[in-house]
């Protein structure tokens, strides 16, 4: 019921649900009756529904689990609104119908997945997706092909809908435009075959014009008189086509207009999340499907073009008309000339943090570039490197032509023939062997430290020839100026480090360039402050990238407060970061001598090198106060243990546990003192570490990380490096004392001491 009469057919803007009014009812209640809300929820809160940011939350992240409670409540805040405003509207049909069967589902919802909000997100994400589908393979869009979009969101199953349908309705019209002109083609050829004949027939008539008596020659003038008629209307009938020709020009720039729109978002969105894996570590999607999409709009576009030679005979005709003829072929020229700049796309991004004289790769692919005709003009592709300033000149380029750059730096092997790949059509760079070689950077730097906060940008050009020159003739409605253009296109920032020291404040550059760039913002411009909510999550990317793990909300508020130098968490999520604070000040205690990220740095460094496979596996609490680690260890069994990141140094673990007097004791090791003698060791040595926190007995944590002693070797004595942990609790003169002159009242002191050592 809802379906067929609350809904309406409604054009390509409309929303997904209303679109779906279209569909087959039964393939919309199979799919609602597997869903966590049914068809009455979904369409009372459409509007709301389509509106909400679904795909943005990652269920797997325990960063975005606060908000995803908090979408959940929304949702169903607004679901309990919606009852609220059906039951005062007066009309007690509603009443009883809706609203009853709303407060059901509401019940169901609350019962459901109140508890458990991230899989109400999850299936949502996944019913929005399904409805888009159904849209795109409806029986009224049989020739709609369904397949996957760059961006796995509902949001982008419908533009995929809107792209497709464009292009139906683009066939339907070049088919028609192609039947107009057909018919411009056969009436031009019978009128100028009829002028032909006049003319032929008017220089006998004058030849012989003596011979002719009154009749003959008032026959003459008045057939004549007919054919100029004839003639006139003829071209009354050609001025009707060309008028019928631009209308459907008009409309069939509107189509284009939308699949072409829709191709160069992709390609941002392609890029944008190329960008947000250079943190994450996650791979952008493959470009295939782009490339589908954008050979089809090629194809469509070029073959618009060729309509400017075909209708080119008809312009002296066109005399009310010529300057909209020439109009709409300089759209489509703009169209062309805006997609082949966009589709010169880096797919390999070289390294962010680069060394002179160290090899690096780096991938460029020209999206479509077979329909350009580049599998049979192989273009060539030059390296170089450039900085902020003339990245800024390269990029605000509009689509006009680029050429005579400066650049600041010389890549070594940076000149490649286009690879033409005939299984896959595609056109692509493959570079392997790229090296830096010179580098001129800028003179006003004002200190040696800014060498790793100074960008520069990887350089890719293409000299390429504009296919189908011969639809391309130059006028005032177009930007494409002559047959050649060069395609610029430049990498994400790069800083280049003159030795290993510099690597870490290189990264802290880099990591906030990527977290924080806006899309089409000033090349290269420093992103400013940002509050701890953003952050964060780019913090917890970039650890599972580079130790496989995402930080929990209690590891994140910790990191907050150290970099916000705060005492509580009170509204932390809203307090801005600045650059200064996340990696040029120190940390606020005296004693400290670097930056947050130095630290945060050095602790990834020290993961990677040292236990990945124990931090993996969450054996280590990591990012924990001292304070905070006291509190837990105190309220635990003697000889509890856990591990945590002190703030007090750089690149340290430190193992805290509770000794069987109740004290707290932190044992702290460096990187060094790891590769003698490794954690696992260190943990499974002393007799005074025996559970993991809480209640984990340490054998069954860390068991499998122990290395096994080597078997003896016949005639050599082996050497065995045990870990242990000073007593500093037992007074050694005492003991002394206690052993070498026993009194009597003394035993029970002295059985307290070696229970003691028995511990360990």
């Amino acid at each position: 019921y809802y379906i067929t009469n609350n809904l309406r057919s409604v054009d390509d803007s409309m929303a997904l649900w209303q679109q779906l009014s279209t569909c087959n009812v039964s393939t919309i209640q199979e799919l609602y009756g597997h869903c966590p809300i049914n068809i009455l929820v979904r369409h009372n809160l459409a509007d709301h529904i389509e509106r909400r940011p679904w795909s943005q939350y990652n269920v797997e992240d325990p960063t975005h689990h606060l908000e995803i409670q908090q979408e959940f409540h929304h949702f169903m805040m607004m679901l309990k609104y919606k009852i609220s405003e059906l039951r005062n509207s007066g009309d007690m049909e509603r009443i009883i119908d809706t609203s009853q069967r709303l407060e059901e589902q509401y019940n169901v919802l609350n019962n459901n997945y109140s508890s458990n909000p991230c899989e109400f997100i999850k299936k949502m994400q996944h019913l929005l997706i399904e409805e888009a589908k159904i849209l795109r393979t409806s029986d009224n869009n049989p020739e709609i092909e369904v397949k996957p979009r760059i961006s796995d969101t509902w949001m982008g199953e419908l533009e995929g809908s809107l792209f497709s349908l464009s292009f139906k309705h683009v066939r339907e019209l070049k088919a028609r435009i192609d039947e107009q002109i057909t018919c411009l083609d056969e009436k031009a050829d019978f009128k100028r075959m009829s002028q032909e004949e006049m003319h032929r027939k008017t220089a006998s008539f004058q030849s012989r014009v003596n011979e002719l008596n009154a009749a003959q020659r008032e026959s003459f003038h008045q057939n004549r008189e007919r054919c100029i008629r004839t003639l006139q209307g003829m071209h009354n009938q050609m001025n009707d086509v060309v008028v019928g020709l631009l209308n459907l020009f008009d409309e069939i720039i509107r189509k284009l207009k939308v699949a072409h729109d829709y191709i160069l978002k992709e390609i941002d969105d392609w890029k944008e999340e190329q960008r947000r894996g250079m943190i994450s570590g996650k791979q952008p999607p493959s470009l295939d499907y782009i490339e589908r999409d954008a050979c089809m709009l090629a194809d469509a576009l070029t073959s618009c073009a060729g309509y400017y030679a075909r209708l080119r005979d008809h312009l002296d005709d066109m005399t009310e008309n010529r300057s909209l003829v020439l109009q709409f072929h300089g759209e489509i020229l703009n169209f062309i000339r805006a997609l082949m700049f966009k589709c010169f796309i880096i797919e390999k991004q070289p390294p962010q943090v680069m060394k002179r004289d160290t090899r690096f790769s780096a991938a460029v692919r020209i999206i479509a570039g077979e329909r350009w005709g580049f599998a049979i003009k192989q273009p060539v592709l030059k390296v170089c490197l450039v900085n902020a300033e003339q990245a800024q000149a390269i990029l605000n380029h509009n689509n006009n032509d680029v050429r005579d750059v400066s650049v600041c730096g010389e890549v070594l092997n940076g000149e490649k023939v286009m690879e033409y790949s005939t299984q896959t059509k595609t056109v692509q760079f493959q570079f392997k062997n790229l090296v830096l070689k010179k580098l001129h950077r800028a003179a006003d730097r004002r200190a040696a430290e800014l060498v790793t906060e100074e960008k520069f940008g990887v350089y890719f050009q293409c000299k390429v020839q504009v296919p189908y020159k011969e639809s391309f003739s130059p006028h005032p409605h177009s930007n494409l100026a002559d047959s050649k253009m060069t395609l610029p296109a430049v990498s994400l920032p790069v800083t280049v480090t003159v030795h290993g020291s510099q690597s870490s404040a290189a990264e802290a550059t880099i990591f906030w360039d990527n977290s924080f760039a806006p899309r089409n913002r000033e090349s290269f411009a420093h992103p400013g402050a940002h509050p701890w909510s953003e952050l964060k999550g780019r913090i917890s990317d970039c650890f599972m990238k580079n130790t496989d793990r995402y930080l929990n909300e209690d590891a994140l508020r910790y990191l907050g407060m150290k970099v916000l130098n705060l005492e509580t968490a009170d509204d932390l999520d809203s307090k801005p970061v600045s650059w200064q604070a996340f990696s040029k000040d120190t940390l606020k205690k005296p004693d400290r001598t670097f930056t947050f990220w130095e630290w945060l740095y050095s602790c990834i460094d020290l993961i990677k090198k040292h236990f990945l496979p124990m931090w993996k596996d969450n054996l280590i609490e990591g990012f924990i106060s001292k304070t905070r680690t006291e509190t837990l260890l105190k309220s635990a069994e003697p000889n509890t243990f856990l591990l945590r990141f002190p703030d007090s140094k750089q690149g340290m673990i430190s193992i805290s546990f509770k000794q069987p007097d109740g004290t707290i004791k932190h044992m702290i090791y460096s990187a060094a003192e790891l590769k003698k003698h490794d954690l696992a060791q260190r943990i499974l040595d002393p007799h005074a570490l025996q559970f993991l926190y809480p209640h984990h007995p340490k054998e069954m944590k860390f068991k499998k990380y122990y290395k096994a002693v080597k078997e003896d070797v016949p005639g050599y004595d082996k050497d065995l490096i045990k870990a242990h942990i000073p007593l500093e609790q037992v007074d050694i003169m005492k003991l002394d004392n206690l052993f070498n002159e026993p009194e009597s009242g003394n035993e029970n002191e002295l059985m307290e001491i070696i229970s003691y050592f028995d511990s360990y």
